[in-house]
């Protein structure tokens, strides 16, 4: 069996990524550059595992103070 052995298990690229989130690839891009969000750089792109970074933004909005009804 795989590491990778299915869909959900790939990491995403960059515009993948941001099409989930509902961001631009612009701010994605910028908030992995500047260490904000884990990814992996691959060749001239980055690569997101979506779970990690879900669960990353979730609890930061948690911590921020965040309300579902702004």
């Amino acid at each position: 069996m795989g590491m990778l052995n299915t869909p959900s298990e790939r990491p995403l690229t960059l515009s993948q990524m941001a099409r989930v989130l509902g961001v631009s690839a612009t701010w994605l891009r910028a908030a992995a550059e500047r260490g904000a969000l884990p990814h992996v750089k691959a060749d001239r792109g980055m690569l997101f595992d979506r779970e990690t970074v879900e669960r990353l933004l979730i609890e930061r909005a948690k911590h921020e103070g965040v309300s579902r009804d702004k």
